[in-house]
């Protein structure tokens, strides 16, 4: 077989040269390039070899590789416009004529064997003899797996082999070799292949080399297979390798998550262990407070029925004793009456102590009425003037909570006599959305934001802010203390849906007894 270059072929690679009735008239053949010169050269020759015996040629390619064939055929001598009226050369677009065949994306059979079949029928009939042969040259099967259709592509080549067993004709497909360059191209390369009976390699490996050179292009073949043999091996190893580090990986993660599962439960105890102790805590504390309120309570019952009384009929004994003492000796009447001042001051400071400890009027009257009390008799004693703003429609509470409320307007004033230096001070209690609210505020030097902390959570129970916190605590409210440069303001809210905390603690006893 002779080798050969024809004018205006620009690349000196060549495909082996044969004459056109050396080749299989039902030959199917993939020509793979890497240039477009060494394609339009080799099918040019292809294609040419058949008109220049009286046969016919099919075209279907792209509209640049169209022009070049029909260009290199002019210069080989060939009277193209001839063959082309003659009905003996067609050439059509590939794409276009590939979107005629597709249904749904897929080549459709019935349309291929219509279509195609049909021009070969045609462009063989033209030719006018009766074993006329067609050389046919194609692109749809490349622009198919250049979108990314591996699939169609080889299902496409499957429709020309049909087509070849009804109607003669020689076809080479047009592949361009840059396209099949990932690892995953490899086996449906290899379908691509084994779709066509021969296949004609990119013209790096078709040019006019001797035959030693040929053996050493085959022997650095084979090694660069062995080198890529070998390189696949190593990136199994190496994927083997990771794959057993991620599991392992993925196992001590699974053992860490199960640790920390467990230190999560274990801790998750710990905190509802520490809940219920502050739960204790809490229940401890109202019980404590409530206790509190019930001493006091019967401290200053007490002071007023048993020492108050006691000290009245004491200066009841005076007054008497002053009146006899006259008649004998009006210095002795005189210092009787002077004891007799002493007990009804005695008298009036214990009331006054036994009220501080526990009004009366909070039980018998309610909050409002101990309050306007309470703030009167502050004002007289500290000079500070106390402005209470009570809702007309506020009403009774119970009483734990009533005792509450008026427990933290107590601290609240002494705090501001004692710490505040302020001249006023400004109480409001109303009633609004299902709670009773109640606000203190002053115009005196403030707290100081870091020092907040800190005192709401220092003293003993029943004692400064942490008190007053504890007491709205136990009726499930709200404390919160705020103050600026000059004032410090107080507002507490409880739900009157809440039941007073001894109640809640008698329930919470009678439930343990039950159980």
């Amino acid at each position: 077989m002779s080798m050969i270059k024809t004018p205006g072929a620009t690349g000196a690679a060549l495909a082996p040269r044969l004459a056109w009735g050396e080749f299989d008239p039902r030959g199917h053949v993939a020509q793979f390039y890497a240039e477009d010169d060494f394609l339009i050269d080799s099918a040019s020759r292809f294609l040419g070899t058949a008109l220049g015996a009286g046969d016919s040629a099919l075209v279907v390619a792209t509209p640049a590789h169209r022009e070049g064939f029909a260009r290199q055929l002019k210069l080989r001598g060939l009277d193209v416009a001839s063959a082309v009226a003659q009905g003996r050369y067609v050439s059509l677009d590939a794409a276009e004529t590939l979107s005629k065949l597709l249904q749904d994306g897929w080549p459709d059979a019935a349309r291929f064997a219509e279509l195609i079949g049909g021009w070969i029928k045609r462009v063989g009939n033209a030719a006018g003899t009766e074993n006329s042969c067609v050389a046919v040259f194609g692109e749809m099967v490349a622009l198919l797996w250049t979108a990314g259709k591996s699939e169609a592509a080889i299902r496409l080549e499957h429709l020309w082999n049909d087509l070849g067993k009804t109607h003669t004709f020689s076809l080479r497909c047009g592949y361009p070799i840059k396209e099949f360059n990932r690892s995953e191209h490899g086996e449906p390369f290899l379908k691509i292949c084994d779709a066509h009976s021969g296949v004609i390699p990119g013209e790096s490996y078709t040019a006019r080399l001797s035959q030693e050179k040929r053996l050493r292009n085959i022997t650095h073949l084979q090694q660069r297979a062995q080198a890529l043999e070998n390189e696949i091996e190593g990136r199994k190893r190496v994927e083997q390798a990771l794959r057993q580090a991620h599991d392992e990986l993925e196992k001590r993660v699974l053992e860490r998550t199960a640790e920390l599962r467990q230190k999560n439960l274990q801790i998750q105890k710990q905190a509802e262990v520490l809940e219920s102790a502050n739960q204790g805590l809490r229940q401890l504390s109202a019980r404590l407070l409530h206790v509190q309120d019930e001493e006091r309570r019967r401290i200053a019952r007490d002071l007023h029925d048993t020492t108050g009384q006691t000290l009245a009929l004491l200066s009841m004994n005076l007054s008497a004793l002053e009146t006899e003492a006259e008649k004998v000796s009006p210095v002795l009447a005189k210092a009787i009456s002077e004891n007799t001042e002493i007990a009804n001051q005695v008298s009036g400071e214990l009331r006054t102590m036994s009220y501080l400890l526990h009004p009366p009027l909070l039980d018998e009257m309610g909050l409002e009425s101990a309050l306007r009390w309470y703030v009167d008799g502050f004002a007289r004693r500290s000079g500070i003037e106390v402005n209470l703003e009570l809702a007309g429609d506020f009403g009774r509470l119970s009483r734990d909570l009533e005792t509450a409320i008026f427990r933290v307007v107590q601290e609240c004033l002494t705090n501001i006599h004692r710490h505040s230096g302020s001249p006023t001070a400004t109480i409001r209690l109303y009633q609004a959305f299902g709670k009773a609210t109640l606000e203190v505020e002053d115009e005196g030097k403030g707290i100081a934001p870091e020092k907040l902390p800190k005192l709401a959570s220092s003293g003993v129970c029943g004692v400064g802010l942490r008190g007053m916190r504890e007491r709205i605590k136990d009726f499930c409210g709200e404390f919160e203390i705020g103050s600026r440069e000059k004032g410090t303001h107080i507002k507490v809210s409880v739900p009157l849906a809440v039941s007073a905390p001894e109640s809640r603690l008698s329930s919470r006893a009678d439930a343990m007894r039950a159980v």
